[in-house]
């Protein structure tokens, strides 16, 4: 199947919807975002002079959808203007306009006799060839697939978007049982290349990847808390960036995403994944169950596990005690291994000294960690094939910067299980095997190229690089490096070009830079047809470095500001 996708149809016009259409139509494709008619006029409506028969009455839910996704925060469209790529319409009045897409997109109501009623409907207008997908994040594709033809069953799969879909780089997709292989690389081909995401390759089972490891591992959160009595401001600052995780870290999430949704994913494994080994992980502790009674669900009802509130004329965030469910100020969180921690270099770093602490902090690590890289390796192959696919899911998905086999590799496989079994952990045969074998790491690099660990074939395989990805560490292994200092690189990248990378602290620029760009330009002008700018760092560049700039002012060396003002903008002028 060689087909090109030029307009997409997406069904649901509620906020993943609208927001899906938003991503669509911010990389060019048109989109036709269509969803039900409301049954009865509002008074608004009436006092409008509107009837049941007024396109604006009858296309309300995806008009709304679309000027939610304009008003959204952060912004859903790269430009507002993206949404003139929008056509909105009505599952009534409209349905037939579907025949124009090659692509259609399912983002209703998670309720399965509601997607096979549009299911059924959609199978009416499809043309030969079509795709169709579902953005579910649970229900099985079997299940949908029930009473469909056997050409929708050969176009048919699950396209799991994460929210917001502009800024979230996972997409899972998931195969259904008799989906073609060519329909598999067309979603591959427009997803990556088009849509601009990073794909998961996931098996048919409850929450597919991310979610399932995901939701296991927030209530290991849970759990341990409550049973080392801590607060939690104390887990938010043991799961957040000093572990690789966001700034929101465990609760923080839960308040944005919405506790009430988490309830929905767990108990969606809970009832689906009867064989799973830990299922009873996925039921709710009671003060959570008591959280949603109170409509303590985050930031949709301005109170979750924070809440913001107003003393003196300042505005404060309190955090929830769960034994009580009050709100309480903040307790100053201070553990020696985690200021330990802090200090070290590094995410690795800092992971690896809090796992192997013995105090308070270390504990929580420990326990917590534990269990979810013992998950996540039973795991396999039942929601994917391979490491790598559950590694990347969890950093796609959830923006964390290790998957779990990266941060096992980063604490030290041996040393770690070596602890795990000391505290009386089962530790899956597999691994146990790998470790026999004398290997000791779930991923290795060699002559410029990353290996993972399969386990079918029990070593190592090369991770699957894109053709068009150019990965510059990998090329500095293979001897490509034309010059480079402790600031930045120029490395050759192949048919003429060069590229010339940043890696100061945070890519601020400075001395080093600056005389890099200078010697870049020279050589690039002699010996190559072309250069790109480029890294693989967290900011592409912070800017100048300010505290230099703030020194030198400070010590009123103003000669040397000038002229570094002057380097700074002659540098950059050399490049045009």
């Amino acid at each position: 199947m060689n087909k090109k996708i030029k307009k997409v149809g997406v069904i649901g016009a509620g906020v993943m919807g609208a927001t899906i259409a938003a991503q669509l139509a911010n990389v060019g494709l048109e989109t036709i975002l269509l969803d039900i008619v409301l049954p009865q006029l509002s008074d608004e409506d009436k006092k409008k002079g509107l009837t049941p028969e007024s396109k604006e009455f009858r296309n309300k839910l995806a008009a709304n959808g679309v000027q939610g996704a304009l008003k959204s925060r952060p912004a859903s469209f790269y430009l507002p203007e993206n949404a003139r790529l929008i056509t909105i319409g009505n599952m009534e009045d409209d349905l037939n306009r579907l025949k124009e897409v090659q692509w259609i997109i399912e983002v209703v109501v998670e309720r399965l006799d509601i997607k096979k009623i549009v299911f059924e409907k959609l199978e009416t207008v499809m043309t030969p060839g079509t795709l169709i997908t579902s953005n579910t994040s649970g229900i099985p594709a079997k299940a949908m697939l029930e009473g469909r033809s056997e050409n929708f069953r050969k176009h048919f799969a699950i396209t799991h978007f994460f929210n917001p879909p502009r800024y979230m780089k996972l997409l899972e997709l998931v195969p259904g049982p008799d989906t073609l292989p060519e329909v598999v690389d067309t979603l591959v081909e427009v997803c990556e290349k088009i849509v601009g995401k990073g794909i998961v390759y996931a098996k048919d089972t409850p929450n597919f990847v991310a979610n399932r490891i995901g939701i296991y591992s927030m209530l290991c959160v849970v759990r341990t808390m409550m049973d080392l009595g801590l607060t939690i401001e104390a887990v938010d600052e043991l799961t957040g960036p000093v572990v690789g995780n966001p700034k929101s870290a465990s609760f923080r999430t839960v308040d944005l995403v919405g506790l009430d949704t988490i309830i929905h994913v767990a108990n969606n494994v809970y009832e689906g994944a009867k064989n799973d080994e830990k299922r009873d992980m996925f039921q709710m502790p009671e003060f959570i169950k008591q959280m949603v009674e109170k409509k303590l669900l985050g930031q949709k009802t301005k109170q979750g596990f924070y809440k913001r509130v107003e003393e003196n004329g300042k505005k404060i965030t309190l955090s929830i005690d769960y034994k009580t469910l009050e709100y309480k100020p903040q307790q100053k969180v201070k553990f020696a291994s985690l200021e330990a921690a802090k200090s070290i270099p590094g995410t690795a770093g800092k992971m690896k000294a809090l796992y192997f602490a013995d105090d308070l902090a270390g504990q929580f690590t420990f326990r917590t960690m534990s269990d979810v890289l013992l998950y996540s390796a039973m795991r396999i192959p039942e929601i994917a094939d391979d490491i790598v696919n559950v590694d990347n899911a969890m950093k796609w998905g959830f923006a964390r910067k290790m998957g779990p086999f990266e941060a096992w590799d980063a604490i030290g496989v041996e040393a770690s299980v070596a602890k795990m079994k000391k505290a009386g952990l089962e530790i899956p045969g597999w691994v146990q095997e790998m470790l026999a074998r004398g290997n000791t790491s779930f991923y290795k690099r060699e002559a410029g190229a990353l290996f993972f660990y399969d386990i079918p074939s029990k070593g190592y395989k090369p991770v699957p690089v894109k053709p068009g990805v150019i990965l510059l560490p990998s090329l500095k292994d293979r001897q490509k490096l034309i010059a480079g200092n402790k600031g930045a690189s120029l490395v050759d990248i192949g048919d003429g070009v060069a590229c010339l990378e940043f890696h100061s602290k945070m890519n601020a620029l400075g001395d080093d830079i600056i005389n890099m760009v200078l010697k870049s330009a020279d050589i690039v002008s002699k010996d190559f047809v072309g250069m790109v700018i480029a890294n693989h760092g967290e900011n592409f560049s912070v800017g100048a470095n300010l505290a230099l700039v703030l020194f030198t002012a400070q010590e009123e060396e103003w000669d040397d500001l000038e002229w570094a003002i002057k380097t700074f903008q002659d540098s950059f002028m050399k490049l045009k």
